[in-house]
């Protein structure tokens, strides 16, 4: 008997063991490639909230410079419809930002948003302009966007105005070093020094829209802005 209670015992004290060894070991798991979005529930919410409230399942992020822009974002199969569209999918001459359809996951390093303004308040990207003065990038220098995955948080690197080198659009694999040196080439289009700091894994927003009063076509000078997400705090 005594060698039967001294055997259940032995068992007990494995299966503790390995019950301690799991519990210490079950939060320390490899993070996932898309672990560096901040995992809560206010983005989905908005997303879904918004889909909702516009009756369409293409909302994919809403984009928000705090006091100046807060609009949803769309993505479909091309970069043409939401030209012509508004977010309810009704023909319109103002159409609606977009993300560029290349972006194959919210989680690339690179994003493209896309939409008219024409100097025109009607337009939701027309308050990029302000960020033709220093003065206004110092007070809003942020960018937040919401996703399914949460929120992300931007510092604006560069503002530059362009009519030829598209290069800003590029979504290519960047090899090697191509990436910084394509981030470095953003940068030093700045009308204006940010002082914010890239490097090669560095993830970055474009937004381009018009700079004519006109509004957009094939031969318009474009303000581009970009920003770079800043990491997440490691108390979230």
């Amino acid at each position: 008997m005594k060698k039967i209670i001294k055997f259940l015992l032995c068992i007990a004290a494995m299966l503790i063991a390995v019950y301690l060894i799991y519990d210490y070991y079950k939060d320390k798991a490899p993070v996932s490639k898309d672990q560096d979005l901040i995992t809560n529930n206010e983005g989905a919410e908005k997303i879904k909230r918004l889909s909702s409230e516009y009756n369409n399942n293409e909302i994919v992020m809403f984009f928000e410079i705090p006091e100046v822009i807060s609009i949803p974002i769309v993505q479909t199969e091309n970069n043409e419809f939401y030209l012509s569209h508004d977010i309810y999918k009704n023909e319109s001459d103002n159409g609606t930002p977009f993300l560029d359809f290349r972006n194959k996951s919210l989680g690339d390093r690179k994003l493209i948003i896309y939409g008219d303004s024409s100097f025109n308040p009607a337009f939701p990207l027309s308050n990029l302009y302000k960020y033709k003065d220093n003065s206004f990038y110092n007070d809003h220098s942020t960018i937040n966007i919401y996703t399914e995955h949460g929120k992300r948080n931007y510092k604006v690197l560069s503002v530059f105005f362009e009519k030829e080198d598209l290069s800003y659009l590029d979504l290519s694999g960047f090899p090697g070093s191509e990436y910084l040196d394509h981030l470095l080439s953003l940068k030093s289009k700045s009308i204006y020094d940010t002082g914010v700091e890239v490097s090669n894994e560095s993830k970055v927003l474009v937004i381009e829209t018009c700079a004519t009063e006109k509004g957009c076509d094939s031969d318009s000078e474009h303000l581009v802005v970009v920003a770079k997400e800043e990491k997440p705090s490691l108390s979230k």
